[in-house]
């Protein structure tokens, strides 16, 4: 009988939660010998506003530059640090509907996606891609909890 979970996705933001997602993430691709593919939604903020100078713009893009490079270089290490074969996917946008694209555009089967725990207000005032992503997916979705030490971590 051939397995129900062929590609695994695990969406990242490189947060604890995200890291802990990406254990469960790994141990089901070795379960299932399943493809695993790391994937991250780097989401641009606008460059300068109407007042700042041509310098500041000028950092502001090479900043951008930067931190895209920043992220693509962390996507790597992480889904080298998987111990198995694991394909990364860079994208650029909002994350949620970017993800949700990918995930139907790969044909995943489960898409594994840690949450920050908020509830309530910090829900409604912060918005939650989690959510977004178990409303609009076009699989199956595990989201993964922070551990409760995560939880209630000041910072």
């Amino acid at each position: 009988m051939e397995s129900l979970i062929r590609k695994i996705i695990l969406a990242t933001d490189f947060s604890e939660s995200s890291e802990e997602a990406s254990y469960h993430a790994v141990s089901l691709a070795q379960t299932f010998n399943a493809e695993l593919q790391a994937l991250h939604v780097f989401t641009p903020r606008p460059i300068g506003t109407n007042y700042a100078s041509v310098q500041k713009e000028k950092q502001a893009k090479e900043d951008f530059v930067l931190t895209r490079e920043r992220g693509e270089k962390m996507l790597n290490k992480l889904a080298n640090s998987f111990h198995i074969t694991a394909h990364t996917i860079f994208a650029e946008g909002h994350a949620g509907p970017e993800i949700i694209r990918i995930a139907a555009e790969q044909n995943a089967d489960l898409l594994v996606v840690g949450t920050h725990g908020y509830t309530g207000w910090n829900r409604l005032a912060l918005g939650s891609v989690s959510e977004y992503i178990v409303r609009h997916s076009p699989c199956a979705v595990l989201t993964i909890k922070p551990t409760e030490n995560e939880l209630y971590k000041t910072g």
